[in-house]
Order: C-alpha cells, then structure tokens, then sequence
C-alpha cells in the first residue's frame, strides 16, 4: 500500500520510472487522491487508512505538488498541451470540483479554468439548479435538497426564489 501511495506521489512529480506520458500519469494519480470512495481496498482513503495516515491533510499536501507537474513534463505541442490540461480540468468539474479549486490545483486562473472547460461547469449549474427547482415543486423540503445537493439551506432558498422570478 506504500508503494502504491508512493508511486502516486512520483507522478504527480513528473518522476514516474517508465512513464511515457507524465502528463496522463499525474492525472490519473491526482484523479485517485480527489476521489472519496472507499469501495475499492486500494483507493486513497483504505489506503492512508490502512497506513495511519490523516488522508485529508496528505491530500492538501499533494494537491500543492500538481503545479510541478507542467515544469516536469516533456515538451510536447502546445495544442496537445492545451488538450490534455483542458481534459484535467473537464474530468475534475465533472467530479464536482468548484472552477476556482480547480485553478489553484492547477496553479491557473478561474478564467483560464473556465475557458478551458468550455463553460462546462456553468452548464453544469444551470442543471443542477433545474433539477433543484423541479424535486422542489415535486415536494421536497428545502432542507432534503440541500442535504441531497450538498448545499446550505439558504443557497437552496436562493435557486428556488430566482427560478420563481424568471417564472413570473
């Protein structure tokens, strides 16, 4: 299980032995260190578990790492370049990461973030307060959405009042 860690640390350093794309490798490694699920006997939280590690705290650590990454790497294409960062971003939007934790992790603007990510995570938001608004008028409480959605009562309470708004 060491080991394991370990080698998630060299990629995120750009130091994996017999990697040929650092990038993709530092990538997966820091898919692996964001992701909460404990299903998996290796995932990152067995694992910092298992070796009596506070998983939070060398996920704040590592999460410092990441930026090295690009100065590590070959040089390749900026188009490719560009593609593979832009993937990065995508795939931690999509994990529910917020634009601007997304910036610092990658040590770049929310602006750079968002044009990246093709306005991905507004859209994403537009969605998750449609879905908001509908489980609302279907009858749920305020306080289960925003348990559900992982929001306080009062952003809840804000979505609904500018949906009913744009209604009127």
């Amino acid at each position: 299980m060491r080991a394991v860690l370990q080698d998630a640390i060299y990629c995120l350093q750009g130091d994996a032995p017999l990697v040929r794309e650092p990038v993709a490798c530092a990538a997966e490694a820091r898919r692996w260190i964001e992701s909460p699920d404990t299903r998996w006997p290796y995932s990152f939280e067995n694992i910092c578990s298992a070796l009596d590690l506070d998983s939070g705290r060398i996920r704040r650590r590592l999460a410092g790492m990441t930026p090295l990454l690009h100065l590590h790497a070959p040089q390749t294409t900026t188009q490719a370049r560009r593609s593979a960062l832009a993937d990065d971003v995508v795939s931690m939007i999509r994990a529910g990461h917020s634009v601007s934790a997304v910036a610092e992790t990658l040590g770049m603007s929310v602006s750079k973030v968002s044009v990246l990510s093709r306005g991905l995570a507004s859209r994403l938001k537009v969605a998750r307060d449609a879905e908001i608004v509908r489980l609302r008028r279907a009858g749920r409480s305020h306080r289960a959405l925003a348990t559900h959605f992982g929001l306080s009562v009062t952003r809840i309470l804000r979505i609904c009042a500018r949906h009913e708004a744009a209604a009127a």
